[in-house]
């Protein structure tokens, strides 16, 4: 019975040892080459088995090795991306910071203040909902002094940060001034859509109509301050001006990034050379004439191996052999795990490069739908994996450097065929950049494509407006 005992214990130690390997494979495919860099170091640190042999994570780029003529071209690409200047402005976060560590506040305001700048993106707009950085566990953090921190944020300058997206953050504009025309804030509080077409008459009408369909509601909802509203058309234009002297995105204006390169994980380059399909090494993708060259960024990253002192004293019969052993087998399971991530990683940008070669013959605006489920199915993996393959990683072929998140796009409909998102979107920006295509409400801009043979809605072209960093057609007049 002791004999049962001790295999059920030994079977479960194996499965928990699976399982804690299994998690490190996934952990360290999740990360980026600063983050892998520290647990590489980490883990040499902890466990003299293991050796680092080769550091040029801090290597700046000076030199490429390339074989082939069109390599050596790449590679001054390559090198003139890495080269890029630096955004050395002040940081959104650094700003609203030095304005809230000026302020007398108490440890639980400015904690939850200090999660809501570093919660905002680039235009100064929730990345997460801010409901969601309370910590349930502390009592102090209620939902109603999380608004209190709201407002303290949004009351520092750029006016207009700390919100959920440009609609709010022109309204939150509007109420700081003190010469706001009431119906301003009205138009600008959940009813911007009355200013598409801005033109008074018509926006006037749309006014005056929703009023009317208020006062026909048996429970009128209406804020109380708009209740005696009755606008003229002068006061229209009175607004109209007013919110054109807001700017949508205050944040513009300042860096919400730390100064760093941008480094690649993945080289794609274009080869001159002719293949045989008995040639084709498994790192090459062809396309008719076109050849792509696949391989793995080995720099950015320590190169780390089994410390050979230890191998020795492994053989030996001394009493520590035992516990000498055991840290081997930890680093060669540590290796085992670095293999799966840069294995993962590589077979994954093969795939995208034989879905995506349109792109790498043409660049943007010709990727194909592609979903990570789709990469999933072909390495056999599951969903997340791939998720995690994407997270944190870079790209660089002769169109720049891309975040692999970017080469998966859905669908949009054309005709009776489906094309990528990206192709919608560069057809929507051909239009745009018209003389005539920057005064065309979302609407207009929807049938345009659809002449094209592209069927998508206006809403999805606000979408899509939104991606490509356009205003709507009231902020373009």
């Amino acid at each position: 019975m002791a004999g049962l005992e001790f295999q059920q214990k030994q079977i479960q130690s194996q499965i928990q040892i699976m399982s804690q390997k299994q998690i490190q494979a996934l952990k360290l495919l999740a990360m980026n080459s600063k983050d892998l860099t520290e647990e590489i170091y980490k883990a040499a640190e902890e466990n003299p088995a293991l050796v680092i042999t080769k550091d040029k994570s801090n290597w700046d780029g000076t030199k490429i090795s390339s074989a082939t003529a069109s390599g050596e071209v790449a590679s001054e690409n390559f090198q003139a991306a890495l080269e890029a200047k630096a955004d050395e402005r002040e940081s959104l976060q650094e700003h609203l910071l030095s304005q809230l560590n000026a302020m007398r506040l108490g440890a639980t305001e400015k904690t939850l203040c200090e999660k809501l700048i570093y919660n905002l993106d680039a235009k100064g707009f929730y990345i997460l909902a801010p409901v969601s950085l309370l910590d349930k566990k502390n009592k102090l953090q209620t939902p109603g002094l999380l608004e209190k921190c709201i407002e303290i944020v949004r009351q520092f300058e750029p006016c207009g940060v700390c919100v959920a997206n440009t609609e709010e953050s022109l309204l939150v504009q509007a109420e700081q001034k003190e010469n706001a025309p009431i119906l301003a804030i009205f138009i600008l509080d959940g009813k911007l859509k009355f200013l598409d077409p801005p033109r008074p008459e018509k926006v006037l009408q749309k006014i005056q109509e929703y009023l009317l369909e208020q006062k026909k509601l048996f429970a009128n909802s209406q804020n109380e301050k708009y209740k005696n509203l009755n606008p003229v058309i002068q006061d229209v234009e009175k607004a109209i001006d007013f919110i054109r002297t807001l700017d949508p995105f205050p944040a513009r204006n300042f860096s919400t990034k730390e100064i760093h390169f941008i480094s690649p994980d993945v080289y794609v380059e274009k080869i001159q050379e002719r293949f045989q399909e008995n040639q084709i090494e498994d790192n090459i993708v062809t396309s008719g004439k076109n050849s792509w060259n696949v391989r793995l960024a080995k720099d950015n990253f320590p190169q780390v191996s089994i410390n050979p002192e230890f191998l020795k004293l492994a053989k030996n019969n001394s009493k520590n052999s035992l516990s000498i052993k055991t840290e081997i087998k930890k680093a060669k399971d540590f290796l085992d795990t670095l293999e799966f991530r840069q294995n993962t990683l590589l077979r994954s940008c093969i795939e995208i490069v034989r879905t995506q070669t349109d792109f790498f013959l043409h660049g943007q605006g010709n990727l194909v739908p592609l979903r990570q489920q789709d990469i999933a199915d072909k390495l056999k993996v599951h969903e997340t994996t791939i998720s995690r393959m994407a997270n944190s990683k870079f790209l660089q072929c002769e169109w720049g450097l891309f975040d692999i998140k970017y080469f998966f796009t859905n669908a949009a409909s054309k005709k009776n065929k489906t094309i990528s998102q990206d192709k919608a979107m560069a057809e929507l920006k051909k239009i745009l950049n018209s003389s005539t295509g920057k005064k065309m409400s979302d609407k207009k801009l929807s049938e345009e494509l659809e002449k094209l043979g592209i069927k998508i809605a206006r809403r999805t072209v606000a979408k899509y407006r939104n991606k490509l960093n356009i205003d709507s057609s009231y902020n373009r007049q």
